[in-house]
């Protein structure tokens, strides 16, 4: 496999076979760089191979702690129709936010998993009914586990903000320390222009988790909008210590910049968000998906 790749550095499929190799040899977190730059390169027109490439993308990313990324990789399986045991396990790891493979799973929680994996299976295949029925089983079998509340708050985000925010207010009950949850409160209050109400549950975030960026992007986005720029500026500049490849991050600094009055700071982290910004669009979905950039990036979610 080496000497293929000797030969041909940019052959997609042959760094995805490295990786799938790297994976029985538990070698993961190769396996998963492997993979991930196999994507980014592209691979063959050989669909089963490319699943199965993408299927351990996704494992991988969640056993790693990327689990917004992780599911990025699982979902597409169930818009497929694809409700295998393994894409239904996989997809309950994911969104309870447990780090491990299938195979490392607390046999303790495996129905808790696959309860959660087929909730999440009819949320990515847009049944809603299905979905619906599926969590609220899940709510009242396990309403104490960690990550429950969490995973019904971000199925309800979209269409339903209001009573996923009284989801994640829930999980912050039962877990107090979960900084997704407090991320989640506060970019939705970001979202409505609710500075004050984000303010408390952003600077949590960063008491909590001083070493994620994305607490540093709440709260400085926060402050920005509160007037404090300098504030602002210095937890947008920690974030972007922490996470130099992050366009979020960049982002926000390009903004908090120009808010202040300095321009050519500004303009040169917006061309490296540019640029970052269509790499990982590339990373996540190939090649194929670049393509126009948003004037921004989205709101919906918390950058990770």
């Amino acid at each position: 496999m080496r000497n293929l790749l000797s030969l041909d550095a940019k052959n997609g499929s042959a760094w995805a076979l490295m990786g799938l190799c790297e994976f029985q040899l538990r070698n993961y977190d190769a396996a998963l760089a492997d993979i991930q730059y196999a994507r980014v390169l592209g691979m063959s027109d050989n669909k089963e191979f490319v699943n199965v490439a993408r299927y351990h993308a996704g494992i991988l990313m969640t056993r790693s702690g990327q689990f917004e990324l992780g599911y990025e990789a699982l979902r597409d399986f169930a818009r497929e129709g694809n409700e295998s045991p393994s894409v239904i396990e996989a997809l309950g790891l994911n969104v309870l936010r447990m780090p491990f493979l299938p195979a490392e799973a607390p046999p303790d929680r495996r129905e808790l998993v696959l309860l959660a994996g087929r909730a999440a299976f009819y949320q990515a295949a847009r049944r809603v009914q299905d979905a619906e029925r599926a969590f609220k089983e899940l709510l009242t079998r396990y309403t104490d586990a960690p990550n429950v509340h969490y995973a019904y708050g971000v199925y309800l985000l979209l269409d339903a903000p209001d009573a996923a925010v009284a989801e994640f207010r829930r999980e912050l009950q039962i877990s107090p320390t979960n900084v997704p949850a407090m991320l989640q409160i506060a970019f939705e209050y970001i979202k409505r222009n609710d500075f004050e109400s984000a303010r408390p549950f952003a600077q949590q975030a960063v008491d909590v988790a001083p070493n994620l960026f994305a607490t540093h992007n709440a709260l400085g986005r926060v402050l920005l909008e509160l007037g404090k720029i300098d504030e602002a500026i210095k937890e947008l500049e920690t974030g972007v210590k922490q996470a130099p490849d992050s366009p979020e991050m960049r982002f926000a600094l390009a903004r908090a910049y120009a808010r202040a009055g300095r321009k050519e700071d500004a303009a040169r982290e917006r061309a490296t968000f540019l640029e970052l910004d269509k790499q990982k669009r590339t990373e996540r979905s190939g090649p194929q998906s670049v393509g126009g950039i948003d004037a921004k990036p989205t709101e919906k979610n918390p950058p990770r």
